[in-house]
């Protein structure tokens, strides 16, 4: 136990002596009390000689008495850099106000070419105060290049050491840039040229320069001495510029002289308005301009202008993809005609802008013109109207004054027809210009549609199966659950599917959202002629969604032409601009009123967004179809699709039935002779089509299709020569077939 206390009283003791000894302060070591800067970072040439920028040393407001007589510090130059003593004009260390002067050899040394050291002065030091040393650096760049720096070394004063960049030593003497590039006619003003010299001193003394253009281009009568400006430190000048004689107006050069003052701390700049005249056979397009001096001023070439004919130039910031057979969300990107030269326009004169007639401007939004063009008013339907949704074409009524070159600025909120997709193309022309044009936007469907394959339909065959069909909105919210284009009154949206005249649903198919958060009401049904199917949108989804309908099955009639049997997709949840849905709340009659036929604002004729191909229309093969059966009762000569033929036992009529013989009765169904079968013993005889199994017994009234009993009104029966004979209507009605009688002909026809 004595052993642990004694250890941990050593623990204890050690512990305090070290705190002690870093409370005891440590002699002869001053602290760091001073804020440095330097007033600036100048551009200078490698020959600058004179004061860059300024060093000042700032006593701490926490710790005015820091400074003290004696104390010394160091001020070093980047390598190769000098001091240079004539220009160090201001040295001083005291107080803001009233500041003591530091001396040359007495308060501060040029130790060597870029080492300074200064010694405080008692009468710089103040008590009480803040004090501030200030000291310019002057130096001569002496042919080096780079960042120019200044390091503060304390030595054991108390000042705060760093190292400071205050100048950047560059090559090059000047630098020259058109600020802009102006399309100009046979006269016109450039863009402004500015000359900048790099670094002060880089420009000095005389100077001349000459612009010259290209040929078949001269300096305009207006260009004259006013039109070049010196500013910066080249002024005030020595000498005011001066063109030389022989240059300038009806030349093709112009050359300048003048002297920039000796002693400067600043850059200067010249900036040149250049008058431009065009002659005969000057080239269109850019003019530059070639700049060249003996002196100091760089060579340099410069394109200031554009030499361009009459003429608009028109243009549409990005071309964006617009939704077909929408009224919302259909607006272009902004669209800009442009004069080429001021004037172009006439005063007064139409510029008429067209787009295909599967479109219609319902809308637009204006900014104000420039230039020239600064009066010209919004535009106006062809008939002088507001833009109202009527028409696919516009005017713009110019009105022309004074200025440079105009520009017009709009934006079209458009009306698709559902069924359209492509370039927008709008046809620009009138008020003087020739005719040009410029895609506007990109037509896209609001869905596409897809099929896994294209099945082969026969005519005047049953329930035939069509492969499963996917709608796919191509944006989302393309697909809406209810319909409100312009007013407060609203329909429910629905995605229909019809298909065409001679096509029907044998079925109602299944419907379901395989894709997406999309829902639909389990109300989707077929309408009463079973031509189309009609699916209530529940809820719009949020991400592009795909409605997929299977088990479609459809049947043919014989009027339908051999070919593609295709399908519309529409209806009010992704039309919204067909126009029988305005009808009753766009502009028309009332909610269940009839007689509305108008074609309001932005409406079309079309409720089709998109057609797909489901089946290839075919002609059956024979044993699946024999077409129109003629036969006349008492005759055993009868007609095939126009060709006579003769069976060897006549129709005849009992119990007001029409009785045939049995292969006869088949083959006029569509039955081959090989899906014939009679069996005798039990006196039976089974007919197959398709997918249909008829079945009859002699002397028995009931008839099987697929096995299920159907009643017949009488019985087939046996007649001599041992021929089988059946009721004519019962049996092919249910082999599918139309049965039509013709009373004054004694005539049946089964087709």
């Amino acid at each position: 136990m004595k052993l642990r206390k004694s250890r941990k009283l050593i623990s204890i003791l050690l512990t305090l002596s070290f705190l002690a000894c870093m409370l005891v302060p440590m002699a002869g070591v001053a602290s760091a009390q001073s804020v440095n800067a330097v007033s600036r970072v100048l551009a200078i040439s490698d020959s600058y000689v004179g004061p860059a920028a300024q060093i000042t040393l700032k006593e701490s407001s926490d710790f005015p008495n820091q400074f003290t007589a004696g104390q010394t510090f160091r001020l070093t130059l980047t390598p190769g850099v000098k001091w240079d003593a004539a220009s160090i004009v201001t040295a001083t260390m005291g107080p803001a106000t009233g500041p003591a002067a530091l001396t040359l050899g007495t308060d501060y040394f040029i130790r060597s070419d870029n080492t300074v050291e200064v010694v405080m002065p008692a009468a710089g030091c103040t008590a009480g105060t803040v004090d501030i040393i200030t000291f310019d650096l002057g130096i001569d760049a002496n042919g080096t290049s780079g960042d120019v720096t200044v390091t503060v070394d304390p030595i054991d004063s108390t000042v705060t050491g760093g190292t400071y960049t205050f100048a950047m030593i560059k090559g090059g003497k000047t630098t020259a840039v058109a600020e802009s590039v102006e399309k100009i006619g046979q006269t016109g003003t450039g863009g402004i040229i500015r000359i900048d010299e790099t670094a002060v001193g880089a420009i000095s003394g005389a100077q001349t320069v000459t612009l010259k253009l290209p040929s078949n281009f001269q300096w305009d009568a207006a260009m004259g001495a006013a039109d070049i400006t010196l500013a910066g430190d080249f002024l005030p000048a020595v000498a005011p510029v001066a063109i030389t004689a022989g240059t300038g107006a009806g030349f093709q050069s112009l050359t300048f002289t003048f002297t920039p003052k000796a002693v400067r701390t600043a850059r200067g700049t010249i900036y040149i308005n250049p008058q431009i005249k065009a002659k005969s056979g000057a080239a269109y397009g850019d003019i530059e301009v070639s700049i060249s001096s003996p002196n100091n001023v760089d060579d340099a070439d410069v394109v200031v202008a554009q030499y361009v004919d009459w003429g608009v130039t028109s243009s549409v910031k990005s071309v964006k993809e617009l939704t077909s057979g929408k009224l919302a969300d259909t607006t272009t990107d902004t669209i800009k005609i442009e004069e080429n030269i001021a004037r172009t326009l006439i005063n007064g004169r139409n510029l008429t802008i067209t787009l295909p007639d599967w479109v219609k401007v319902t809308g637009r939004s204006w900014t104000a013109p420039t230039g020239d063009l600064a009066a010209t008013a919004a535009p106006t339907v062809a008939a002088g109207g507001a833009i109202d949704g009527t028409s696919n074409e516009f005017d713009i009524v110019m009105a022309v004054g004074a200025g440079s070159a105009g520009k017009l600025q709009f934006k079209l909120d458009l009306s698709i027809e559902a069924n359209k997709t492509g370039d927008i193309e709008a046809v620009i022309s009138g008020a003087g210009i020739e005719k040009q044009t410029l895609v506007i936007a990109t037509a896209v469907a609001p869905v596409e549609a897809k099929i896994d394959n294209v099945n082969e339909i026969k005519l005047g065959v049953q329930a035939q199966d069509v492969a499963d069909i996917y709608i796919t909105e191509n944006i989302k919210k393309a697909i809406q659950s209810t319909h409100n284009a312009t007013t407060a009154l609203t329909r429910p949206g629905y995605v229909t599917l019809t298909l065409p005249a001679g096509v029907k649903f044998a079925a109602t198919p299944k419907v379901e959202v395989t894709e997406g958060n999309l829902t639909i009401k389990d109300e989707y049904k077929l309408t009463t002629d079973d031509t189309v199917l009609s699916i209530p949108v529940d809820s719009q989804g949020t991400k592009a969604s795909t409605i997929k309908v299977s088990g479609v099955k459809v049947t043919v009639d014989r009027t339908y032409p051999e070919g593609a049997i295709n399908v519309k997709i529409g209806g009010s949840g992704i039309v919204e601009n067909f126009y029988t849905l305005g009808a009753g709340y766009r502009g028309g009659a009332a909610l269940g009123a009839a007689g509305n036929t108008d074609v309001d604002a932005g409406e079309f004729l079309t409720g089709t967004a998109v057609k797909l191909k489901v089946g290839e229309c075919v002609t059956p093969a024979p044993q699946d179809y024999k077409g129109i059966s003629v036969f006349k009762i008492g005759e055993a000569a009868f007609t095939q699709n126009g060709i006579e033929k003769t069976m060897d036992v006549a129709p005849y009529i009992k119990n007001d039935r029409t009785f045939m013989p049995l292969r006869f009765v088949a083959n006029a169904a569509g039955v081959a002779d090989s899906n014939i079968m009679w069996n005798p013993v039990d006196q039976s005889v089974v007919l197959i089509k398709g997918d249909r199994v008829v079945k009859l017994v002699i002397g028995n009234s009931n008839l099987l299709i697929n096995g299920i009993a159907m009643p017949m009104d009488v019985a087939p029966e046996i007649v001599d020569p041992g021929r089988t004979m059946m009721p004519l209507r019962a049996v092919a009605q249910a082999l599918g077939c139309e049965v039509l009688w013709d009373a004054d002909t004694q005539s049946v026809t089964v087709q």
